[in-house]
């Protein structure tokens, strides 16, 4: 079965666009035929893209083709999508791989220079290159539709590329598993232990409304047992400490952020229903289930059979050889549970850094050049056109239960999906929850989340009510 599978710039921003703007704009002579097509004349056009292994070669040493293993099903796919835009468009594609894309970009808009005619990073890597005006606004251009959530992915998946009013990167979303690669708080499922002990699988609990904080406390206590071989324990979970903590944070029910009309706001993680989440994770963490929790561990755990469920990223359902796809013959994966004052059905996916972000660099020749070639080369791969193709792709190529593939699908999407800023200290005190008293750890750090979140996340929720509407 194939499978398919990171300083902050203190220059004053007026600094930067008047002593580093290009001192001569580069527009090349571009001409159409008869027939209206666009000849751009031989150019090539430079992807800078960096050298990480969820975006170039996911583990492989085979290489990739627009972030798919070489040697692969839509590997093969992309490379006869560059030829066709190629083709049609009378130029030459090159992917420049460096250390960073971002700072190589930022460089070259500080010295003026062209480098790229887009990038390919890791939001986290960028976001501070965002504030500096290093790229172009995405949502100005024409030739592309970057507001189009079907294909550029969902407002807050881009959230982090939102800054001042303007979009500066988007995700290939129709491109398979490009947008769910960078959710975390999944749950994975060692489905042949939950088999074994005759206990309910958790895909039922969530499937009937049942996936709640009782269930789960009932999961951490039954899950836990001995082998019935080796007579090793197997616990009930692994987790590591911050993430546990996060997955739990808005599972009763909040938002992270919401900002009112007057445009004052409120902070989801201060209110009672939030602390009440807190409390129930230090209840877990430290109470009567503290020891059937693999504390520290993750999907490690979970492939080497010591745990029954493993909180993880998405990236680590499919991608790379360390993957649970590549180590369980039978898994499942589901949210985490939602608590007594959620709405039915709720639960929170978080990001941190999205990946596969697209951006195109203000020294870029031709900005509406640039994105013409992007908004191509990422029109959905031919056989994958439609979600459900998708969809029953990852079925057949990776989930037993197609109840897992419509999870892993639907993650980042506009219902669940939420960027926590781990760059500017935003998320520092998880850790400290489990290991105090969770009102006094919230009040400790109440001003500086204010000033960070005023100063950095207040305004990408501003610019994405402006862009979006509310």
């Amino acid at each position: 079965m194939k499978r398919i599978i990171s300083v902050f710039l203190c220059f004053v921003f007026t600094f930067l666009f008047v002593s580093c703007a290009p001192s001569e704009e580069i527009i090349p002579e571009y001409s159409s035929d008869v027939s209206g097509d666009i000849d751009l004349g031989g150019k090539v056009f430079k992807m800078g893209t960096v050298n990480d292994a969820l975006i170039v070669f996911q583990s492989s040493d085979e290489g990739s083709t627009l972030g798919y293993i070489n040697n692969t099903e839509f590997a093969d796919l992309a490379l006869k999508r560059i030829n066709e835009v190629e083709s049609k468009y009378n130029m030459v594609f090159e992917v420049v791989i460096v250390p960073s894309a971002g700072q190589t970009a930022y460089h070259s808009v500080m010295t003026g220079d062209y480098e790229f005619d887009f990038i390919q990073e890791e939001s986290y890597d960028i976001v501070d290159y965002v504030i500096a005006g290093t790229f172009t606004d995405l949502s100005a251009l024409s030739s592309m539709d970057a507001l189009d959530e079907e294909k550029w992915g969902s407002r807050y998946l881009l959230s982090s590329m939102m800054y001042d009013g303007g979009l500066y990167g988007v995700i290939p979303a129709k491109h398979p598993m490009k947008t769910q690669n960078s959710m975390s708080s999944v749950l994975a499922i060692n489905e042949s232990y939950v088999h074994s002990l005759n206990e309910t699988d958790p895909r039922d609990y969530y499937e009937n409304g049942e996936w709640t904080w009782d269930t789960f406390t009932r999961v951490l206590t039954d899950y836990a047992h001995y082998g019935q071989t080796s007579n090793d324990f197997v616990y009930a979970l692994a987790s590591k400490e911050d993430w546990f903590t996060r997955a739990v944070s808005l599972s009763n029910g909040d938002e992270y952020l919401t900002v009112n009309s007057d445009g004052t706001y409120e902070m989801g993680f201060y209110s009672d229903t939030a602390l009440k989440a807190f409390d129930q994770a230090n209840e877990w963490w430290n109470g009567p289930t503290a020891d059937n929790i693999i504390k520290g561990g993750g999907v490690d755990q979970l492939n080497s059979n010591e745990t029954v469920i493993a909180l993880i990223d998405s990236y680590q359902v499919l991608s790379g050889v360390s993957s649970v796809a590549y180590n369980l013959e039978y898994f499942g994966i589901v949210p985490f549970p939602s608590g007594p004052d959620a709405p039915a059905g709720w639960y929170k996916s978080f990001y941190e850094s999205a990946d596969f972000v697209l951006s195109i660099p203000i020294t870029a020749p031709d900005a509406e050049a640039s994105a013409l070639i992007m908004d191509s080369l990422f029109e959905p791969l031919e056989g994958y056109e439609t979600d459900e193709d998708i969809l029953e792709y990852l079925t057949r190529n990776y989930f037993i239960d197609e109840r897992d593939a419509k999870y892993f699908f639907e993650i980042a999407s506009n219902d669940h999906a939420i960027y926590i800023d781990h760059k500017h200290g935003l998320t520092g005190f998880f850790p400290q929850i489990l290991n105090g008293t969770p009102a006094q750890v919230l009040e400790s750090i109440e001003t500086q989340q204010k000033t960070n979140i005023e100063k950095y996340i207040l305004t990408q929720y501003l610019t994405m009510n402006e862009l979006y509407g509310n």
